[in-house]
């Protein structure tokens, strides 16, 4: 995660000045302070020798933050996604059982492609990286919206909300 040079100043023993050295210096994130070790933190102008060892404590402290969140956010897109996963798995059930003799018909042929498109995409989603997680959050919190509340209505609006999930899903993998 690239870091600006006023980012550096929440190192204690890293001022404005330096900050901006560090950054100019090519080290653009805590991570890459953090790898320079002692050796490369010397070859920066201005750097008091005494703080050096502090500042590789903090930085890899707070690289390591930074991972951790986001793998928290991949658990988190992974929850959701299998949530709605979910969501609509028990829909398709409960639809298939209280219309087994009209799933033959055209209206239950579709839905049986839609179910299976938006399985895929939601398969898909698990596959993303970090970048359009934000996209992809919102679009399982409307495919979600989309499925809830269809246990009870008939095969054609279960059909429809299918459909606009399948949609929703797929524009956000696009």
């Amino acid at each position: 995660m690239v870091q600006s040079a006023a980012d550096f100043r929440q190192l204690k023993g890293v001022g404005e000045i330096l900050g901006k050295r560090l950054y100019d210096a090519g080290y653009d994130s805590f991570a890459k302070i953090a790898q320079a070790g002692e050796e490369g933190l010397r070859k920066v102008r201005g750097i008091n020798t005494r703080h050096i060892q502090s500042i590789l404590q903090q930085a890899t402290e707070l690289a390591g933050m930074a991972e951790e969140h986001q793998n928290a956010s991949a658990q988190q897109m992974l929850a959701r996604v299998s949530e709605v996963r979910e969501k609509v798995e028990n829909l398709a059930q409960t639809t298939r059982d209280r219309f087994a003799e009209q799933m033959s018909e055209k209206c239950g042929r579709k839905l049986g492609s839609d179910l299976e498109r938006i399985e895929n995409a939601l398969a898909q989603m698990q596959d993303v990286g970090k970048k359009r997680s934000k996209r992809l959050a919102k679009a399982l919190q409307k495919a979600g919206k989309k499925v809830t509340g269809l246990e009870e209505a008939s095969l054609k609006k279960v059909r429809k909300g299918f459909k606009k999930a399948r949609k929703v899903v797929l524009r956000a993998l696009a």
